[in-house]
C-alpha cells in the first residue's frame, strides 16, 4: 500500500549508537510504502545512517541524555527527512573536503559527501531550541514515458 502524501512521523533516540537500527528500519518501512525502488531505499538508509550518527557523535556527543529527532514527511514526489540534534550546532562550510589529498587517508568526514552524491537535496540549518537540523530529501523517479502513473489514475 502507497503511502499518501502528506503524513508526518517522528521518532525520538537517545544519542546511543545501538539506536541506528531502529532508526533505518523506520525510515526504510516509510520509504518502501511512498514506493521507492530497493536501490533507492538502499541510499536513503545509508543517508540517513550519516545524519544519524553525525547528530549522535558530532552534535550531542555522544550523551545519552540528550536526543535525536528523527522527522518523515512524505510529499507529493518523495520523503522529506529531518535530524535534530541538541548539540551545539556546525557550520557546514567549516568542514574539510574529504577528496582533498591532505584528507584522503583520514578516516572520517565524508558522510555529508556521501548523503550528497545519495540524495536530491541536503541542507544544514540552525534547529529550533538549539542544534542542527539536517534536511535529506528523495524523490520518486518520473513515471516512465507511456506508463500512467497510479497516483493519478
Amino acid at each position: 500500500m502507497r503511502k499518501e502524501p502528506g503524513t508526518h512521523h517522528q521518532m525520538d533516540i537517545p544519542s546511543k549508537q545501538d539506536q541506528l537500527k531502529k532508526v533505518i528500519d523506520f525510515v526504510e518501512g516509510l520509504a518502501q510504502q511512498v514506493g521507492f525502488s530497493e536501490d533507492a531505499i538502499v541510499d536513503i538508509a545509508i543517508s540517513i545512517s550519516e545524519a544519524v550518527n553525525n547528530a549522535i557523535l558530532h552534535g550531542n556527543r555522544k550523551n545519552p541524555r540528550k536526543k535525536v529527532r528523527v522527522l518523515v514527511d512524505t510529499i507529493e514526489n518523495g520523503i522529506v527527512l529531518k535530524i535534530r540534534d541538541e548539540g551545539r550546532g556546525f557550520t557546514p562550510v567549516d568542514l574539510c573536503d574529504p577528496r582533498d589529498p591532505d584528507n584522503l587517508m583520514k578516516c572520517s568526514g565524508r558522510g555529508i559527501l556521501i548523503q550528497k552524491s545519495l540524495m536530491d537535496e541536503v541542507n544544514f540549518r540552525a534547529a529550533p531550541g538549539g542544534g542542527t537540523e539536517v534536511e535529506l530529501v528523495k524523490k520518486l523517479p518520473p513515471p516512465a514515458a507511456g506508463r500512467r502513473d497510479k497516483r493519478s489514475a
